[in-house]
């Protein structure tokens, strides 16, 4: 039952664009058809059949393909989805429990007997978990904080279930019975035995090691969700308004439009500025008002570090507890326990890469400091040395010198409608797969409804046959949807004991503008293009998998540090100049992108790449070191998460460094999502995403489309395919023909190899 608890901590794979870019900061049906495997359990069971209807009858597992959020949305509140999640749980345990008793060491007797409710129940738990992502309210936040310490509670349960355990033990160690299952069925296996010694399996029965161990991954799960929801609330908290429109100067007509109607939705009059990143990141950029910047920039820096909403604690006591369990479970810190299974395998090897990208990076980034300093000084009239305030602003400014166009300019070729359907001709075209949007017949027909009227649901096809599907949420609502983007999942594809197959689902959420008007689509900044691309590459390896074993299917089982190459990869085509024109076009007249705003477009993967690497090199130090060499404070003298950082900063920030930045206490990654002791996994899987995209460079300059086609043909079978079924070193010998990766690629497409 890992899944399930891997699941309550985090589901979402995160794009990380914007702080890598930013140098400043169908129809539901009236109950699912049993599969024959728990009719087969009914049968035996009594109390099986006892609660099959109630609990399926719920609303959050009264769907196949598609939930019901038209209604959904309404069966939020704590009076409802509290005891409708638990008639799911208590049934899922009394299930659970019938199993146990006829566990046995064969495939069917292990995982095939528990596919069916690990589904079920992951389903269930996924719909909330989505719903307090983009439809974040009192209502869902108070379900989940009562439900998610009993998810937790029944993944403890399934994970430390000594029958279970003996028995994929003891077909592990049975060569006969071993050699009859297929690869990627052993390694589920060997998984599983792993995660269920990560879960503590070892402890014994009724063990003080077992009490505290179960009681600090249920608090480990409150701890999570509240960090996300400070960050949520003092992101929703903050607010400026400006009333004299000549302290906007350099603020561009658009965006100062787009202050104005944010200053509407909140009630106020005048110009807003908030912190979420649609409105933060562009007025960082452009704001010539040096002192509002340094305003913005440090309430950005310390959002969620003080008052009612601190999140200091809230890191402090889960450094705390993840060194304990670490300790619990044998490991020497949570940085070796996280890194055990993963590709890396151990800190060391980790911090390598990045010591490694270090060494190629900073001293592109000392010169792109001195020529940001010089340009800032002579054409701006900016103070120096620069502060972390001017940096972005400074940046955006040489960038428009360099390459004429400013960010917003850029944007206006951007239309959203132009830059979907160039992303889905790339995935024809490249990979063989076809994408079309439903139109809203299609979806009444299948009974498909929304949780907002924005989102678009797409079907994913390939050779006329359909394979997925996909939720598109790309717009930004600040009142009710985190910021940041990221791919989730709504089903998994998996054969079930009738042979029939349920496809694969996924959501795709983005944060990009909204369209201003009804007459003018949502305009995309360049980095906003790049995150659609990267979340689509991520849904796509959820979407395209073969393997048929829910377990290992899709992104599912995939390593950590390899689960962003597919992601990464698809990003390298906003960089190829004949997609880029693809992409692009007025939205007013239709005209093609002038060649030189392409050309800067190009180059620009390249501008300020020395410290926009350092800036993700000091954010995986700091990641490691928190989990490895800190020790949280238990004396007002002693030293702090904040220092710690500001020590590895003195290496790899070049910028003045202020006393007052909490930065670590928004920083979700790590303690609000998935990514703690994993954040190097961005740059780890970079190396190769920008190796296997060398592999089409190759293969073009070879064999020119056709060639591309072929790679594209191999990367879907490889890539895309395999999933979690295989081993990621196998997978990459597969696609590239060979065990190692060409950091070159990376260093090269980064213009860091100069």
């Amino acid at each position: 039952m890992h899944r399930i608890l891997r699941q309550v901590a985090t589901r979402r794979v995160a794009n990380y664009s914007l702080l890598r870019r930013s140098i400043t900061s169908i129809k539901p049906l009236a109950r699912p058809t049993q599969p024959l495997l728990l009719q087969l359990q009914a049968r035996r069971f009594p109390l099986f059949q006892r609660n099959m209807t109630t609990y399926k009858e719920t609303p959050f597992l009264k769907w196949k393909l598609f939930p019901d959020f038209q209604h959904l949305v309404d069966q939020t509140s704590p009076a409802i989805a509290v005891p409708a999640f638990e008639k799911i749980i208590e049934a899922a345990k009394e299930q659970f429990v019938q199993i146990e008793k006829t566990f046995e060491p064969t495939w069917d007797g292990t995982i095939g007997q528990l596919t069916e409710l690990e589904d079920e129940v992951s389903r269930a738990f996924g719909i909330l978990s989505h719903l307090n992502g983009v439809k974040n309210s009192d209502d869902v936040r108070s379900t989940l904080e009562k439900i998610q310490p009993e998810f937790v509670k029944l993944g403890l349960q399934m994970n430390q279930s000594e029958p279970k355990f003996k028995a994929l033990e003891s077909l592990r160690n049975t060569p006969s019975a071993w050699s009859k299952l297929d690869a990627v069925q052993q390694r589920i296996i060997d998984h599983t035995l792993r995660d269920m010694k990560h879960a503590g399996i070892g402890f014994a029965a009724g063990s003080a090691e077992k009490k505290r161990f179960n009681e600090i991954s249920e608090r480990l799960s409150q701890l999570s969700l509240l960090f996300g929801n400070n960050v949520l609330d003092a992101t929703k908290a903050f607010k400026h308004v400006v009333t004299d429109i000549s302290e906007l100067s350099g603020c561009s007509p658009t965006f100062l439009e787009t202050l104005k109607k944010n200053a509407e939705r909140l009630g106020v009059e005048g110009y807003c500025i908030t912190l979420d990143f649609p409105i933060y990141g562009p007025f960082m950029m452009n704001c010539n008002n040096r002192e509002l910047r340094e305003k913005i920039y440090k309430a950005n820096i310390t959002k969620a570090s003080e008052g009612a909403i601190n999140n200091e604690p809230v890191i402090n006591e889960i450094l705390t507890l993840k060194g304990e369990k670490a300790k619990l479970l044998g490991y020497e810190t949570p940085a070796d326990l996280s890194l055990s299974v993963k590709m890396a395998q151990s800190v060391s090897a980790a911090e390598s890469l990045l010591n490694g990208l270090f060494q190629s990076s900073v001293p592109h980034a000392k010169q792109e400091l001195i020529d940001l300093t010089k340009f800032g000084e002579e054409k701006l009239n900016q103070p120096t040395p620069l502060q972390p305030w001017d940096l972005g602003y400074v940046t955006e400014q040489y960038r428009k010198e360099l390459f004429k166009y400013d960010e917003e300019t850029i944007s206006e070729y951007f239309a959203f409608p132009k830059v979907l359907n160039g992303l889905f001709d790339v995935a024809n075209e490249v990979l063989g797969i076809q994408v079309r949007e439903l139109q809203a017949s299609e979806m009444s027909q299948k009974g498909i409804t929304r949780w907002h009227e924005d989102v678009k649901v797409f079907e994913v096809a390939e050779q006329g046959q359909v394979k997925a599907y996909f939720y598109g949420d790309f717009y930004s609502r600040p009142s009710e949807k985190r910021s940041g983007a990221w791919m989730d999942v709504v089903t998994t594809r998996f054969k079930h004991a009738t042979g029939e197959t349920t496809l694969p689902v996924a959501y795709l959420i983005c944060n990009q503008a909204a369209p201003q008007s009804d007459n003018q689509p949502s305009l995309m900044k360049f980095r906003d293009v790049e995150t659609l691309f990267h979340e689509f590459g991520h849904c796509l390896q959820h979407m395209m998998t073969t393997v048929d074993y829910a377990p290992a299917s899709g992104i599912n089982g995939i390593e950590w540090d390899f689960v962003e190459v597919a992601s990464q990869f698809m990003e390298n085509f906003c960089s190829e100049p004949e997609w880029i024109d693809r992409l692009s076009g007025h939205y007013k007249t239709g005209e093609s992108m002038p060649q030189d705003m392409v050309s800067a477009l190009v180059k620009g993967r390249e501008f300020m790449s020395g410290l926009a690497t350092l800036r993700q090199i000091h954010f995986s130090k700091v990641d490691l070191a928190l989990h490895s060499r800190f020790k949280p404070p238990t004396g007002p003298n002693e030293p702090t998460v904040f220092d710690e950082d500001a020590k590895i900063a003195k290496e790899t920030v070049l910028t003045p460094r202020l006393a007052e930045d909490r930065f670590l206490c928004s920083f979700s990654h790590i303690f609000g999502g998935g990514y703690s002791a994993g954040y190097y996994s961005y740059k780890w899987s970079e190396t190769y995403s920008a190796d296997a995209y060398a592999a089409f460079e190759e293969a073009k300059a070879k064999q020119g489309i056709q060639g591309v086609k072929s790679m594209g043909k191999h990367y879907r079978d490889t890539i895309l395919a395999l999933g979690g079924g295989t081993a990621p070193r196998d997978v990459w010998k597969q696609f590239r023909g060979r065990d190692n990766v060409d950091i070159s690629a990376l260093l090269r497409h980064s213009g860091l190899a100069k």
